[in-house]
């Protein structure tokens, strides 16, 4: 396998829990896949004075930990020989003369693993000591793309103005997900899947984001974002347009965007719930977590019913669901088939194509089938295909980061989210929060480690519906 061109990494926030746990081990696991050049510099750079023999001792347990591979001691040793490590304020722009002591003719791609409100700051240090002058630049972006729709766009402004609006890379590592690649190959690659995959087939979409765990340190972060910015309009909003878009001509970047932007244009928000979690035996609510505020309005949980005025799934009630300490980490999608119009059986079930994303990989389809034995009983079976079960698939399928930045470092933004669709998810954030307003919607609890708030079993009991665990089918 060729390996990616030389280049300058610089990431921002490199003491960060993100460069810890995701950053740094998928840039092992390309040394260890042979894609890095030997020339390539890692510039990690971080507020805390450590010296380079420090940092490393800081990272290696973190690699060992979230290693995919068996830790190889002489991968690593070789793998650090890339890293600088740069103690620097980044507020202050002086700051930046730093920087200027690169390797001559070699591009630099930066990496914002800070909060947004310091994008424009750290774009504002490069430009004040000439930086971006030289060679190629690209960036990429962090989620949460900005606070709010107006500073998305603002911050959008200034990295256009410096970077060029094709060279920043706007990450969302779901999109870096096997399964989520999958959506496309499952539904337009079967003709028995593409073929039904319209309105007149599907009763309802349900896409699922849950976890078991709450804020634990990122209480701060979690104030000013919710599940809302966190999860919803960026992760939820883009698993959606690929489980609803029509067919693109093409996989292309330009083809994708087209039919993604489709589906953003056409939402249209129906109902939802936002809820808090509350205690449960020894958990704490999330009132009582580290650096929240004990009166705290921010949601934990968030549920909406959307449905698009347009395209082949037009008026099919679509619900998303997202939360913190519920009762199970998983993210899948269902697809639940409107009931068989046949007279011929009695208690038919419904058909359900279920795509699982994480911690499981795979696909199931449950269906109607003939009990053994002498009578025509009609009863439920299921084919399942788990793709991470197959231990060499496991192997051979990099981690969400570790794929996307291969892809940055080899100049393909596919997987990445460019700025329209950003735009488009804050608009429908904004939407969401006009329609909490007019609607006079307050926040609801719901006991940790449950399945979520009663409000939100609710919204789709009311239609004759309800939400599906991974494994759970419907009749």
């Amino acid at each position: 396998m060729f390996k990616n061109p030389s280049f300058v990494f610089s990431i921002f926030g490199s003491t960060g829990d993100l460069t810890y746990r995701k950053l740094l081990p998928a840039l092992y696991h390309l040394k260890h896949r042979n894609r890095l050049s030997e020339d390539t510099v890692i510039r990690c750079i971080g507020r805390k004075d450590y010296r380079k023999e420090e940092y490393i001792a800081i990272i290696e347990p973190w690699i060992k930990k979230q290693s995919r591979f068996n830790f190889d001691q002489n991968v690593f040793d070789e793998f650090v020989k890339h890293i600088q490590y740069i103690k620097m304020e980044f507020t202050e722009k002086e700051a930046y003369t730093t920087l200027l002591d690169y390797p001559i003719g070699l591009d630099n791609l930066y990496y914002f693993a800070v909060a947004p409100e310091f994008f424009n700051v750290i774009t504002e240090g490069l430009n004040h000591v000439n930086y971006l002058n030289d060679f190629k630049h690209r960036v990429i972006l962090e989620k949460p793309f900005g606070d709010s729709l107006s500073h998305a766009i603002e911050v959008n402004r200034v990295l256009s103005q410096s970077f060029g609006s094709e060279n920043i890379y706007h990450i969302d590592h779901y999109l870096g997900k096997e399964m989520i690649q999958n959506i496309l190959a499952i539904r337009f690659g079967n003709r028995m899947f593409e073929s039904v995959w319209n309105h007149n087939n599907i009763e309802q979409i349900q896409i699922t984001a849950s976890e078991t765990v709450g804020v634990e340190t990122r209480g701060s972060y979690y104030e000013q974002a919710g599940a809302l910015k966190d999860m919803l309009q960026n992760h939820l909003l883009q698993i959606m347009s690929y489980v609803l878009m029509d067919k693109p001509d093409t996989l292309s970047s330009k083809d994708m965007l087209i039919r993604q932007k489709a589906v953003m244009e056409s939402i249209v928000l129906d109902d939802l719930v936002l809820a808090q979690y509350d205690t449960n035996g020894d958990t704490l609510a999330y009132r009582n977590e580290k650096n929240v505020h004990p009166n705290s309005q921010v949601e934990t949980y968030a549920a909406v019913r959307v449905h698009l005025h347009d395209g082949e799934l037009k008026n099919v009630p679509i619900f998303l669901r997202t939360g913190k300490r519920l009762n199970q980490r998983a993210t899948y999608i269902k697809i639940i088939f409107k009931p068989s119009s046949s007279n011929l059986y009695s208690n038919l079930h419904q058909e359900v194509i279920t795509i699982k994303v994480q911690p499981d990989e795979g696909v199931s389809l449950s269906f109607n089938a003939k009990k053994p034995g002498t009578l025509n009983t009609i009863t439920n079976v299921k084919m399942d295909f788990c793709q991470s079960c197959i231990l060499e698939n496991r192997i051979n399928t990099p981690e969400a980061y570790e794929r996307l930045l291969d892809d940055a470092f080899g100049h393909d933004d596919t997987l990445f989210t460019p700025w329209p669709i950003v735009e488009m998810s804050w608009k429908f954030g904004e939407t969401i929060r006009s329609f909490v307003s007019e609607q006079k919607r307050s926040l609801v609890y719901y006991q940790a480690n449950t399945q979520g708030p009663k409000e939100a079993n609710e919204m789709l009991n009311k239609e004759g519906f309800e939400w599906l665990d991974e494994d759970e089918i419907s009749y």
